[in-house]
């Protein structure tokens, strides 16, 4: 009967051992991943209404994703803005025509409150200089689950974050940053 005992609590030991193996390297993805986001001085002038575009375009464009997917979304619609051609605000940016397909939608689901919390935050730190490592000329990016876009130039893709493709620049363009 002892024998048995031991036996069991030797296979919950393990068991328990194994979780918290998988635990740590799992947090450990997530702080390599944190590495990714670096505090710039690179800011942006803005008022309530802009910070709320911003967390609008991060929770719908990246709601679901890790925190560096979000930050991804953010640092590319900042890239945008710096460029002027898209807008001269980030709320001229995030509805520019056609641009982030949430825009188009008639109708919105309704955000979860917690993911877009986290989202407010992410913009807020956008803003004030947070910024994605690789990501300083990137100006496009796309679903993994898309089909290439026709615009994509596959000669200036970046990287992959999560399930976003990001490219220095569109096929056939002169905008670059």
């Amino acid at each position: 009967m002892s024998r048995l005992i031991t036996v069991g609590l030797i296979g919950i030991i393990s068991v328990f051992m194994f979780r918290i193996e998988t635990r740590l390297d799992e947090i450990q993805d997530q702080v390599a991943d944190l590495n990714r986001v670096i505090k710039t001085a690179e800011t942006v002038k803005y008022n309530p209404k802009e910070l709320e575009c911003l967390a609008k375009n991060i929770y719908y464009e990246a709601g679901v994703e890790d925190p560096v997917g979000k930050y991804a979304v953010g640092h590319i619609t900042l890239n945008r803005l710096k460029t002027g051609y898209w807008g001269r605000s980030i709320c001229d940016v995030v509805y520019s025509r056609a641009q982030f397909s949430w825009t188009l939608k008639k109708k919105l689901e309704k955000p979860n409150p917690a993911l877009y919390a986290e989202a407010e935050s992410i913009a807020w730190d956008v803003i004030h200089g947070h910024r994605v490592v690789s990501l300083e000329k990137s100006l496009y990016y796309h679903a993994d689950y898309i089909k290439e876009p026709k615009w994509a130039d596959i000669n200036s893709k970046i990287t992959q974050i999560g399930r976003h493709i990001f490219y220095a620049k569109a096929r056939n363009s002169w905008l670059e940053i």
